[in-house]
């Protein structure tokens, strides 16, 4: 006969039920949980930005790049808008964009830092992230690629999506709005972590 015990010499030992099955106790934690727990989990938040009204075009709003030695994993973006005024606007919802590696612009030149929070509260860890965000309306980004890796309409409130994206090291997103001529007050962002 065969025994599991317990290996730190209490004495103690394995049980079976009656289908000759091992009882277990056991529980499932995400990636992103576990990052959290270890100080590697973020918050990237722009907080207030305001949009005049009668701007129109692509502006740029946010830019993070990735300084860390590990990729970033990004598993939230979301976006909040405030005091809509689209007394000025054409009919079209609000077209925010997420493009790959700009390399450039006036949202990256005013140099405006963005908030980095670790999800780990009380945490000393800081992370080796770029992040710019708009001191206003009409900011710009330029280079990198014309593909929008994600696209989003939202006029109103608060909206959170989950996505599945990673920024490999040494790379970087650029967040882009074009409000149609609306003005407001908005933020935007993402949560994520260090991937191992």
């Amino acid at each position: 006969m065969t025994m599991i015990t317990d290996g730190t010499g209490t004495g103690r030992r394995a049980s079976v039920d009656g289908n000759n099955r091992l009882k277990v106790s056991s529980s499932t934690r995400t990636f992103f949980e576990d990052a959290s727990e270890e100080g590697k989990a973020f918050n990237l938040n722009t907080e207030d930005i305001v949009i005049p009204t009668g701007v129109t075009g692509d502006q740029a709003l946010f830019y993070v790049k990735n300084n860390e030695e590990k990729d970033l994993a990004l598993v939230g973006w979301y976006i909040g808008i405030r005091d809509a005024d689209r007394t000025g606007a054409t009919s079209d919802t609000n077209l925010f964009k997420l493009v790959t590696n700009p390399t450039g612009g006036t949202l990256i030149s005013d140099g405006v830092a963005a908030e980095i929070a670790n999800r780990t509260l009380g945490s000393p860890r800081v992370f080796g992230l770029e992040t710019y965000k708009a001191s206003g309306g009409g900011k710009t980004l330029t280079g990198g690629s014309d593909v929008s890796v994600l696209y989003q309409y939202h006029t109103a409130g608060r909206t959170f999506g989950t996505v599945t994206l990673t920024l490999p090291r040494g790379a970087s997103l650029g967040i882009t709005v074009n409000t149609f001529g609306a003005g407001f007050t908005l933020y935007t962002g993402f949560t994520g972590y260090l991937e191992d």
